[in-house]
């Protein structure tokens, strides 16, 4: 029995010292995730943009299963367990102005093409229980946003009503979301606060992000 338990236990320690020697890799990529403790719980890693010509990453949850949530404030947010976000890392806080920040643009040559999202956005409305024909009243929308660092991973994706409650619309802004994230894109690229760190706020609550941030209240008369 003495010598059964000695196995067991150098067996142990060995799987437990092998474990920890396996480079982390994301779905067969070659990056490694960033540290634990600079991820939301439940955020997705995605797998390079998160689609490739072959479709959107991630698993499409079935019909009926996703349930959209309000915040404290009355704006609409995601169900967490369909929609916990989903981050590229092609972008990080030290390549900023050559990636989300560069001159020219960055969300274009990331976004999948809408012959992908629009069956995409048709699925996600079953799944958030949303009839087709209201298809027009929605976004599909990123919860992290592609200018922060947001993946187009299935799971970073949801239907986002074009509603306004808090700011006034825009000529580029469908709704309250896209103010906010119009409003860190500029707080990032001015290097006011970092991009890990609003892509964690928006995947937590994107209508707290700002005072999350630490950011000053988006002014009334803002123009994203």
């Amino acid at each position: 029995m003495g010598g059964q338990r000695v196995g067991l236990g150098l067996a142990a320690i060995l799987t437990v010292l092998l474990s920890g020697c396996t480079p982390a890799v994301n779905g067969g990529g070659t990056a490694a995730p960033p540290p634990a403790s600079d991820v939301t719980p439940g955020i997705i890693i995605a797998t390079g943009h998160g689609w490739t010509s072959a479709g959107l990453e991630g698993r499409m949850p079935a019909p009926g299963t996703c349930h959209a949530r309000q915040a404290a404030d009355g704006e609409p947010l995601p169900d967490p367990a369909c929609t916990p976000g989903a981050i590229d890392t092609a972008v990080t806080d030290t390549n900023i102005d050559t990636t989300v920040c560069r001159k020219g643009g960055y969300t274009s040559t990331v976004r999948p093409p809408v012959s992908l999202t629009e069956p995409a956005k048709r699925k996600l409305l079953a799944a958030y229980g949303i009839p087709a024909s209201r298809i027009r009243d929605y976004e599909l929308d990123h919860l992290v946003d592609l200018a922060a660092g947001g993946a187009s991973d299935v799971r970073n994706l949801w239907p986002e009503p074009n509603t306004f409650t808090l700011f006034h619309p825009g000529t580029a802004v469908h709704n309250d979301k896209d103010v906010v994230e119009s409003y860190t894109f500029h707080a990032i690229c001015q290097h006011k606060v970092t991009a890990s760190a609003v892509e964690r706020a928006m995947a937590t609550d994107w209508s707290t992000a700002v005072a999350r941030l630490g950011l000053p209240p988006i002014p009334a008369d803002y123009q994203s």
